[in-house]
């Protein structure tokens, strides 16, 4: 194996998923995860702000002999990676970002929709992504600021960390997502990508929500990616 020590960095409890899944993916490598909790969420944040932090982080897991970094954050991904690439050339970067292409692909509507931070949605990355990969689809870019903060606080109060159904007591939620879904749903908007690592931790209370709609977790592809970097 080329890459035994692996880093992972997010803002807050997102990247633990992904930080699950390549240790599946790998169970001979080592992962160093680092939450940068103190100054979660990033989503509202300044990009001078978020490449600070991400900078932070990034010298952090290089103490730990990681030479192979998984950004486990679409607001550093579309914000800093590219700074953070020419920063620290002997590392090789892996982002998590929109999964415009892929959802642009499976859309029978021809409407799809991205679930953002606010920093996210604000990057001329997403731009770029839409103009590459879906000229002719349209792309709901819906920023839901608090979500993520209301995740990571459910999420904290939780052990063991799980994926879960999120009960209906928890009204905040099902009237976040409501108001965040509702209406590029009933125009049609058929697969929806979750472009922040905390929103898959709800992905069962929104397929109940919305059934006939399909989410798109990149976290797979971002697995899939580190794995055939860390054994090639």
């Amino acid at each position: 194996m080329k890459h035994r020590i692996i880093g992972v960095f997010d803002s807050g409890v997102g990247g633990k998923l992904i930080v699950g899944k390549i240790s599946t993916a790998l169970p001979g490598a080592k992962v160093i995860f680092k939450s940068d909790s103190k100054y979660f969420p990033y989503g509202d944040k300044s990009d001078e702000f978020i490449f600070r932090r991400a900078t932070f982080l990034t010298r952090e897991l290089l103490k730990q002999n990681c030479k192979l970094i998984v950004i486990a954050c679409n607001s550093v991904t579309t914000n800093s990676i590219n700074r953070l690439r020419k920063k620290f050339p002997q590392i090789t970067f892996v982002g998590i970002e929109p999964p415009i292409k892929p959802i642009a692909k499976l859309s029978r509507t021809g409407k799809v929709a991205i679930m953002v931070t606010e920093t996210t949605a604000k990057s001329s990355r997403v731009q770029e992504l839409k103009n590459r990969f879906a000229p002719n689809i349209k792309v709901y870019k819906i920023a839901c600021p608090g979500l993520a903060e209301v995740i990571e606080e459910i999420v904290n109060q939780r052990s063991p960390l799980r994926y879960y159904l999120v009960s209906k007591s928890e009204k905040d939620i099902t009237d976040m997502l409501k108001k965040f879904l509702d209406q590029p749903v009933a125009e049609g908007t058929d697969i929806i990508g979750l472009a922040c690592t905390h929103y898959p931790y709800i992905l069962s209370q929104m397929q109940l929500l919305y059934p006939k709609v399909s989410f798109y977790d990149p976290a797979d592809a971002v697995v899939a990616q580190v794995k055939r970097l860390a054994t090639k």
